[in-house]
């Protein structure tokens, strides 16, 4: 399978993107730690703010721009698109996991949290986004579909 991403001409510092991925998993693991899933309900507002808007209000934004302007790091500009759609995705999973919860299925929320988890830090450690390789999941799926 060859991998694509969906593309954009604005860019983002990758950085950001990156501490704002380690931020989202350590909120994930305090939510798995203490079976609190509140915090995820946060989640999902500021991926919402991320996904659908400039996301200039979002919180962990705000807070990944400060911690990379503290640490002095270089931007790294990459594409827009990837990080806006895997941010849909974050805001599908934390819909997913706030309805599981609340619905009383802690065991699939346990799940969808510990997925979205690995899905964070494999972005914020190893700059590997999932959303690439699951919009060229849904890639294949749509060209079958076209003919």
């Amino acid at each position: 399978m060859e991998l694509s991403c969906p593309i954009s001409a604005e860019r983002v510092n990758e950085n950001v993107v990156r501490i704002i991925a380690f931020i989202v998993a350590l909120i994930a693991i305090a939510c798995i730690t203490f079976s609190n899933y509140w915090a995820i309900v946060f989640l999902l507002l500021d991926f919402a703010l991320r996904a659908f808007t400039s996301g200039k209000f979002s919180l962990l934004k705000f807070i990944a721009l400060k911690i990379s302007s503290t640490l002095s790091l270089s931007p790294k500009m990459k594409d827009l698109a990837p990080k806006k759609f895997a941010a849909t995705l974050g805001f599908g999973f934390c819909l997913l996991i706030t309805a599981m919860f609340l619905l009383d299925f802690y065991a699939i929320a346990l799940i969808l949290t510990s997925i979205m988890t690995v899905f964070a830090l494999l972005e914020s450690l190893f700059a590997v986004c999932v959303g690439c390789y699951i919009y060229s999941f849904l890639q294949i799926f749509a060209k079958k579909d076209a003919a």
